[in-house]
């Protein structure tokens, strides 16, 4: 439900590569974009005959309600017989402190959630999140849900510069939900208390922060390319939210993208994304207030360089052990696909 070329963010980095393993492993028929081609594109596919010749259907919803289309095409397909699993990779619109509905059409969208996922939960055959906590909201139970968090790439094999001292974030750097604006208090008061690290900000444009930009602190407008280039002088990755309802049971794409970096990560003790991290032994969990998030800062620094290694070392195993073509293999074993 999301189109494929307008850039590598979230949603669209997790389907691409989703795509291409299950590319890899069986012959696959791709329909993508947003409601008007979409809808065009799924008339096309029903009236073509193609339909008939499937073994599987593997639905990565959107942030947008689905269209009536969508669920018709669903409909027909769990008509024929055909096993569809659908993915709800996120609901924030059940969480007011997280969604803050201001518009009309978004007040209407959140009154429109539930209804939706019911919808879509009848026309599936099973529906998958990327945590129980996930499934528990949309569904009031966890039990039949197909669990698949976000995958991770290769790790990179880039090597630390010595003076390494620059933290990254990836992503919105406006929005507290995100965490963000928290983190460049937290950087600052790490500065004050004699801390040498400074903060880069990779975000699209219209995301980045706003206000003075203090000299210690870089932003970025890039993606994969501008991330990998700036890898060897970044000593840790960190991801900021703060506590909420909903962070707690989120997944963070970029959680794994991070292992993939194959550095420490430093994040706020948000219920999934600090398992993963605790799992894999891979940085340093702290509370999500800016002093919390400056002492964890001021820890990692004067940690010996040998534990920040093993830390990111830990950080590429685990991204290794949660790949891509793991989570595609997964879709397929819920679908009863041989792969």
């Amino acid at each position: 439900m999301y189109p494929l070329d307008q850039g590598s963010w979230g949603p669209t980095v997790r389907i691409t590569h989703l795509r291409d393993e299950l590319t890899r492993l069986v012959n696959l028929d791709f329909v993508s974009g947003y409601r008007g081609p979409r809808r065009a594109a799924l008339v096309r596919y029903a009236f073509n005959g193609r339909l008939r010749k499937l073994d599987g259907i593997y639905v990565e919803s959107s942030t947008f309600l689905p269209s009536e289309t969508d669920v018709g095409f669903l409909g027909l397909a769990r008509g024929l017989g055909i096993p569809i699993l659908t993915y709800i990779r996120d609901a924030y619109q059940l969480f007011p402190e997280y969604d803050q509905a201001t518009s009309l059409r978004r007040r209407m969208a959140r009154m429109a959630f539930r209804p939706s996922m019911r919808a879509l939960r009848t026309v599936s055959t099973g529906l998958a999140f990327p945590s129980r906590g996930l499934a528990r909201a949309v569904t009031g139970r966890d039990d039949n849900a197909v669990i698949i968090p976000p995958g991770s790439r290769a790790p990179l094999a880039i090597p630390y510069q010595p003076d390494a001292r620059t933290l990254l974030f990836v992503g919105n750097g406006r929005r507290e939900s995100q965490g963000a604006p928290r983190l460049m208090k937290a950087v600052a008061h790490a500065r004050q208390m004699g801390v040498d690290v400074d903060l880069t900000i990779i975000s699209r444009p219209g995301e980045e922060p706003t206000g003075p930009q203090p000299e210690w602190l870089e932003v970025v407008h890039g993606e994969a390319a501008e991330i990998e280039g700036r890898m060897s002088g970044i000593m840790a990755t960190v991801i900021p939210r703060p506590r909420l309802a909903y962070n707690d049971l989120a997944v963070p794409v970029k959680l794994f993208d991070y292992l993939a970096y194959g550095r420490p990560l430093l994040v706020t003790n948000c219920t999934e994304q600090a398992l993963v991290v605790r799992k894999a032994d891979a940085g340093i969990i702290v509370d999500d207030s800016p002093a919390a998030m400056a002492d964890g800062i001021r820890r990692l620094v004067e940690t010996a360089p040998q534990q920040r290694a093993r830390w990111g070392h830990n950080a590429a195993t685990a991204a290794r052990a949660n790949s891509w073509l793991i989570r595609a293999r997964a879709v397929l074993t819920a679908l009863g696909i041989g792969s």
